[in-house]
């Protein structure tokens, strides 16, 4: 008879305590560590750079390590003078090169105002490659067709530099060629650039 009424005691209480109980969800990003952030700095300027805030693109095919990536990245010129211009790092991707696809890279956009300069870095060798801007190409000739409403770009042949032109508001972007900016709205200039945006 004890062992009975223990047993009806014991199942009464299991199936009351049956409806008492919640289900507890547990969130997984709770136990992630977020990333710390890579700093730029240079002299009294420090920038915050927030890897989770940065587009992957294509990430099955993304093989390097990002922060690896960006602090190579962060060691080159043209990154500091793009992030202290105001410009942020947006994406990355993996990408080859065209004389041979099996070497690939990594290429970092950086963007402001809706142009984007872009800057391979060689995770392997931890050294950055050559940078170039994405505005529209576009020659003063016949068929060139009318002039790009928004940002373009064109070679000067005799200095061997691209130069980005602003056609919104009627002035120069960027001077650059494959591993040096040399000139960036409104204030970085390593060259002499009176006359130049007459």
């Amino acid at each position: 008879m004890k062992q009975t009424s223990l047993f009806l005691f014991i199942v009464i209480l299991l199936v009351f305590g049956a409806g008492c109980t919640d289900s507890v969800e547990v969130n997984a990003s709770e136990n992630i560590t977020p990333a710390p952030p890579l700093y730029y700095e240079q002299g009294t300027t420090s920038i915050a750079l927030s890897l989770p805030e940065i587009t992957v693109n294509d990430p099955g095919n993304f093989t390097a390590n990002l922060t690896t990536v960006l602090e190579t990245l962060l060691a080159d010129q043209r990154a500091g003078i793009l992030l202290e211009n105001g410009w942020n790092i947006t994406s990355v991707r993996m990408a080859s090169e065209e004389d041979d696809p099996n070497r690939t890279y990594a290429e970092v956009e950086f963007r402001h105002d809706g142009l984007s300069f872009f800057i391979g870095v060689d995770e392997t060798a931890r050294r950055t490659l050559d940078g170039r801007c994405g505005a529209e190409w576009w020659l003063s000739t016949p068929v060139s067709g009318p002039l790009p409403e928004g940002y373009h770009q064109a070679t000067d042949k005799l200095t061997n530099t691209n130069h980005v032109f602003d056609e919104r508001n009627k002035r120069m972007a960027m001077i650059y060629n494959d591993t040096t900016i040399f000139y960036l709205y409104p204030s970085y200039s390593i060259i002499n650039m009176e006359g130049i945006l007459d």
